[in-house]
């Protein structure tokens, strides 16, 4: 990195920040929110403020490493990506494909290398077992999107800078910035709401950063979320608060309610 401005984009976090890292003679001097970033306008956290440790942390491993019996050595990398092709090819020669377990996360999805090389190397790895923060907590949703809108990566986002009522479900975005949502200064973004005479309503089993901010906050029982959404659409259709014909193309067997 030579000397001057540098304008990145933190991608810790899905909020995906503007950043202006202010570098002389190849060192950071710091790391700054970009005020001209049309998204985060300015707006990090601590994370991105710390990402000038990370890079200059003596303990950063900057090769990868090998273990050994007299403890770990450094490799190079086409040694190292040499080893680990012939141990994949071995254990799956000797124990099957489904010998090989794979775990995704955040690091894959904000990678251009991983997302380009990545779907094809699970194909040639061939291995069923697959974990990820998505088989913990996130199937479900990819689930209705698959069936609302044809495809299981379809997320539909909030549009917060417009809404008039924003009903928050289980959610912490005053810590998570909208995770999926990405939503760079959330606490920014509910002041706007809150001046042009929206809500946001928060249910949560607990009083939670963004339930303090809330126009209005209830508490909901763990375990009681499909009943509660169920009980908000029969109140719906109960008082006629929606047109099932209108609704029709989107919801399946909206003609019986």
């Amino acid at each position: 990195m030579n000397t001057g401005t540098h304008l990145r984009t933190c991608h810790l976090c899905e909020a995906m920040c503007g950043v202006a890292i202010e570098v002389e003679d190849g060192a950071i001097q710091s790391v700054k929110g970009d005020p001209d970033d049309p998204f985060s306008h300015g707006h990090i956290c601590p994370k991105a403020v710390a990402l000038q440790d990370q890079y200059s942390d003596p303990d950063r491993l900057r090769k990868p490493l090998r273990r050994t019996a007299d403890g770990w050595q450094e490799m190079e990398w086409d040694a190292a990506l040499d080893l680990v092709a012939e141990r994949l090819a071995q254990v799956r020669h000797n124990h099957g494909r489904n010998a090989v377990g794979v775990y995704q996360g955040n690091p894959n999805v904000h990678n251009h290398g991983a997302l380009i090389a990545g779907q094809s190397f699970l194909r040639a790895l061939g291995t069923q077992n697959r974990f990820s923060a998505t088989s913990n907590d996130q199937l479900p949703h990819m689930l209705a999107n698959l069936e609302m809108f044809g495809h299981q990566a379809l997320f539909p986002v909030p549009d917060i800078d417009r809404a008039d009522l924003f009903i928050c479900i289980g959610a912490n975005p005053m810590a998570s910035n909208g995770s999926l949502m990405s939503v760079p200064d959330f606490r920014g973004r509910l002041k706007a709401l809150k001046d042009r005479g929206g809500e946001l309503v928060v249910l949560d089993p607990r009083r939670t950063e963004t339930a303090r901010q809330g126009s209005e906050f209830h508490f909901v029982r763990p375990g009681t979320d499909a009943l509660l959404l169920m009980g908000m659409i029969h109140t719906l259709f109960d008082e006629q608060l929606v047109d099932p014909g209108a609704a029709a193309p989107y919801v399946k067997d909206a003609d019986l309610l």
